[in-house]
């Protein structure tokens, strides 16, 4: 009888031994797979790089960990707001005519694209709470390796275009993530803005060689000549002049002085980033068809389809290169409403959060630069991980799960345990 006894205490002790190892295990995959979804973006030729990491690192993962009910604090109304827009999108693909679409899908694909972005919340989340120092290696990492690539793409630039230059400066492509043009730059730009904030807030040798890696993408962004990137670095570089001007850090001065000089005689010596007005016209048109497709469906919209193509001034668009358009003429103003209160929210936890957590800088520069983009780029934000992730949803789930993790302490009364401890 007493061995039976030591037999059935035993148990209970190696399934819990056994679960906790398990999730030691596949949370170290999954903090290796969220390395992968954003720094990959400097690293990967294509997109199918993102994919595959993700699938096999983040979603595989957050699933084997999920099944041995780990303590993980969610709060329910952020994972309602996270995923309203998301979901009423989903929901829209069941009225959607299949007779319009130029690539249709059927609605069980959407509900697909729902799950996976809802495993993406629940990773970051598990990350972050099990790795309390997670994010402040990783942004550094993702800085550095920006600069990195950045540099390599320069080089790769100088080899393919010596000939032409100075006579042209033909846009910068890279070598990285397909050689997308404005997209590019946009990955760069939060590249740019990690390293303004490891620089800013840390001392030594990482804050030298953060300032170094700094300069590629600015160079970077200037070659690819997009709009939204250049003034996302300008407005960066006004900040860190306007805080420093106070405390007369020469140094900061010095070095925002030079960049805005070099930014300003690239447009007037250069080429001039916003001399292409046609871009301008073109995107004004776009919209006003998009917003024109949805008839008399406002409310609700004309439902999601997987491509709806845009006939503007005899050429094809695959999308209205706004993602709120985008989510406007296929999921209506209730759509849109979800969205736009998602991104209210996310300003508001960033602005609440500044004083107190200062990688909210980063996050807050990330998500802006990401929105402005996605505002001249982007289609509807529920698709497959790819570049719409890395400019609005990746910021958006580090926003909210870093406050969330802060607040965690004194707000676990209004958390819900997913398992048990």
């Amino acid at each position: 009888m007493k061995l039976a006894v030591q037999t059935e205490t035993t148990k209970p002790a190696l399934s819990a031994t056994f679960a906790a190892r398990w999730r030691v295990f596949w949370g170290y995959c999954l903090a290796v797979g969220i390395y992968a979804i954003t720094v990959g973006f400097f690293v990967f030729p294509s997109n199918g790089g993102i994919q595959s990491s993700y699938y096999s690192l983040v979603a595989l993962p957050t699933l084997m960990i999920m099944v041995t009910k780990p303590s993980l604090a969610v709060h329910g109304r952020w994972l309602l707001l996270f995923l309203g827009a998301p979901l009423f999108l989903a929901i829209s693909s069941f009225w959607s005519d299949p007779n319009v679409a130029t690539t249709y899908r059927e609605p069980s694909f959407f509900i697909k694209m729902l799950a996976i972005l809802a495993f993406l919340y629940f990773a970051i989340a598990y990350v972050m709470q099990t790795y309390k120092h997670f994010s402040g290696l990783w942004v550094i990492v993702l800085g550095w390796v920006a600069g990195a690539s950045a540099l390599v793409g320069l080089v790769d630039y100088l080899v393919q275009h010596h000939g032409a230059i100075p006579g042209q400066w033909p846009r910068f492509k890279g070598i990285a993530w397909g050689g997308d043009t404005n997209r590019v730059a946009a990955f760069y730009t939060v590249g740019f803005l990690a390293c303004v904030y490891l620089a800013y807030f840390k001392q030594g040798l990482c804050q030298v060689i953060s300032v170094l890696c700094a300069l590629p993408p600015v160079l970077v962004v200037m070659l690819a000549q997009s709009k939204v990137p250049f003034l996302v670095i300008v407005a960066t570089v006004l900040l860190v002049i306007a805080t420093r001007v106070t405390t007369r850090d020469w140094r900061w001065l010095a070095a925002g002085a030079v960049v805005f000089v070099g930014l300003g005689l690239w447009l007037s010596l250069g080429t001039n980033t916003f001399a292409r007005v046609y871009s301008f016209f073109i995107r004004w048109e776009l919209w006003q068809a998009a917003i024109a497709s949805l008839n008399d469906n406002w409310l609700w919209g004309t439902g999601l389809n997987y491509r709806v193509s845009l006939t503007v001034d005899g050429t094809v668009f695959g999308q209205p290169h706004n993602f709120l358009v985008d989510t406007l003429r296929f999921a209506g103003v209730i759509g849109l409403t979800l969205l736009v209160a998602q991104m209210v929210a996310t300003l508001v936890v960033v602005i609440k959060s500044l004083p107190s957590m200062p990688i909210m800088w980063f996050y807050g520069g990330w998500f802006l630069s990401g929105v402005g983009t996605a505002l001249v780029e982007a289609q509807q934000p529920l698709m497959r991980p790819s570049y719409v992730w890395f400019l609005y949803w990746l910021p958006t789930v580090f926003i909210w799960h870093a406050y969330q993790s802060n607040k965690l302490p004194s707000e676990g009364a209004t958390s819900a345990q997913v398992g048990e401890s």
